[in-house]
């Protein structure tokens, strides 16, 4: 059965409109910096220092920084709200420092759980969680974006 023209451009508004929706919760993500209960609190330059790989110690305390997987939707969010650049420049960007012996890059973990393990289990260790996550024992917000 064939859709009369005003119906399909129902459809396509219905479908454009919850896209619409879908964009907008994306964009609107909140995600927190988190660390192992011992880690000193950051600010926002310090934490891209830290992910770049240009400071591995706060208040003399070692830091280790932990990533999700490529192409995690909350590695995307955590990329542009507090990195402030795209996946794909960060990737170039360790890609040349590791071959030029200037470090390596953050660990990265395929699931959330698997990363809030690690951080539980290392001290000085950072990540990053949707806001609505329970850190339970052991895990404290060290950063978040207002």
């Amino acid at each position: 059965m064939r859709l009369r023209h005003c119906e399909t451009i129902r459809c396509l508004r219905a479908l454009c409109a919850a896209w619409t929706l879908v964009a907008c919760a994306h964009a609107g993500a909140s995600l927190v910096v988190v660390a192992n209960a011992d880690t000193p609190p950051l600010d926002a330059e310090t934490l891209q220092k830290i992910y770049l790989g240009k400071v591995v110690e706060v208040d003399g305390h070692p830091v280790t920084p932990v990533n999700l997987a490529k192409g995690s939707k909350l590695r995307r969010v955590f990329m542009e709200q507090y990195m402030t650049e795209d996946d794909e420049k960060y990737v170039a960007y360790w890609t040349v420092r590791r071959y030029i012996g200037k470090g390596i890059p953050p660990r990265e973990f395929a699931t959330v759980e698997q990363q809030l393990e690690f951080l539980r289990a290392t001290p000085g260790a950072i990540g990053y969680v949707d806001d609505s996550t329970d850190l339970r024992n052991g895990l404290r917000t060290i950063l978040r974006k207002p």
